[in-house]
C-alpha cells in the first residue's frame, strides 16, 4: 500500500527527488536555452485574450497563500524553468504541440456535448490519422510532464526520453487519466450565462510525493487542466508499463467527478453577486 506526502516535491531532501540537470536539456542533453510553457499558449490566449491584460490575470501559487499578478500570455510567470533547449522544445516536439491545439480546441468547441455524453471520439478531431495523433496527443502529456519533474528535479527515466523518441512504443512510467471536473464545468456555465463572462482557467495541481510502507520514494503525481477538462498523472520511478484511459479505441469515455465538499449547484449558491442583497 502507497501514501502520498502532502508538501511539494520541491520540500523533499531524499536523493531521488534531488537529480540537478545542471542547465542541459533533460530531453537530448543539450544546453537547456529555452523555456516550455505550463499551459499552452493557445490555452491562455483562448481563455484570457492576446495581452496585454488591461486587470491582470492572478497566478495562485501553493493553494491560496500566494498570487502572482501576470500581464500577459508570454509571461515568464507561465513558463517552466529552463529544462530543455530550443530544438527539443520547438522543432522536435511541434507535432506533438500540434496534436495537443486540435485536442484542446475541439472540446473547447464542444464542451457541453462533450460533458452531456460523457465521452468523445478521436477520430471526430483528427479524422483517418487518429491513432498516429492520438499517440501524438500522449507525447505533448509526456513532454510538460517531464518539464515539471526537470524543474523538480526529478530525473526523467530513459524509458520516456525512448518513448518520446519513438523508439519506444508503449507509454512508460505514466498513468494519465481524462476526466471532467463538475464543478469547474458548472462554474464556466454560471459565470457565462449569470454574468457573461467567458474567462477560463487553467490549472497545475500540488506536485506530491508517493511513499512506500517503508516511507520510501515511489513516485510523484499531480493534476492539469484547462476550463472542466483535467488530467490526472502518476509518476512511478521502476513502472515499465504505463497506462492511458484513452488509449483503449477511438471512443473515449470520461469520469465526470465532483470535488470533495461540492456538488450540482453548490457554485450558484455560493456566487456573492447572485446572493448579495442591496441596503
Amino acid at each position: 500500500m502507497s501514501t502520498v506526502q502532502p508538501s511539494g516535491v520541491g520540500q523533499s531532501q531524499h536523493p531521488l527527488l534531488q537529480h540537478d540537470y545542471q542547465g542541459l536539456c533533460w530531453w537530448c542533453g543539450s544546453t537547456a536555452d529555452s523555456r516550455e510553457h505550463r499551459h499552452k499558449k493557445a490555452d491562455v490566449v483562448r481563455s484570457f485574450g492576446s495581452g496585454p491584460w488591461p486587470d491582470p490575470v492572478v497566478r495562485v501559487r501553493g493553494g491560496s497563500s500566494y498570487e502572482e499578478r501576470i500581464q500577459g500570455p508570454n509571461s515568464d510567470k507561465l513558463k517552466f524553468a529552463k529544462v530543455l533547449c530550443a530544438n527539443c522544445n520547438n522543432a522536435r516536439s511541434q507535432p506533438f504541440d500540434l496534436a495537443y491545439d486540435a485536442f484542446a480546441s475541439f472540446l473547447h468547441q464542444n464542451a457541453e456535448s462533450v460533458v452531456k455524453t460523457g465521452g468523445f471520439q478521436f477520430s471526430r478531431i483528427y479524422g483517418k490519422n487518429w491513432r498516429d495523433e492520438r499517440r501524438a496527443l500522449a507525447k505533448y502529456f509526456t513532454k510538460s510532464i517531464c518539464c515539471r519533474l526537470a524543474e523538480d528535479r526529478v530525473r526523467v527515466p530513459q524509458s520516456l526520453i525512448h518513448y518520446m523518441d519513438g523508439s519506444l512504443r508503449d507509454l512508460p512510467s505514466l498513468t494519465l487519466e481524462m476526466n471532467v471536473n463538475m464543478a469547474k464545468y458548472e462554474l464556466g456555465v454560471h459565470m457565462r450565462d449569470a454574468h457573461g463572462d467567458g474567462d477560463g482557467s487553467l490549472w497545475l495541481g500540488d506536485h506530491r510525493i508517493i511513499y512506500d510502507q517503508q516511507g520510501d520514494p515511489v513516485g510523484t503525481l499531480s493534476h492539469l487542466g484547462f476550463d472542466w477538462f483535467n488530467l490526472d498523472y502518476q509518476f512511478m520511478f521502476t513502472r515499465r508499463r504505463g497506462r492511458a484511459n484513452f488509449f483503449a479505441g477511438d471512443s473515449v469515455r470520461l469520469e465526470r467527478f465532483w470535488p470533495d465538499g461540492f456538488s450540482a449547484g453548490d457554485v450558484a449558491r455560493a456566487c456573492q453577486d447572485c446572493n448579495s442583497t442591496s441596503t
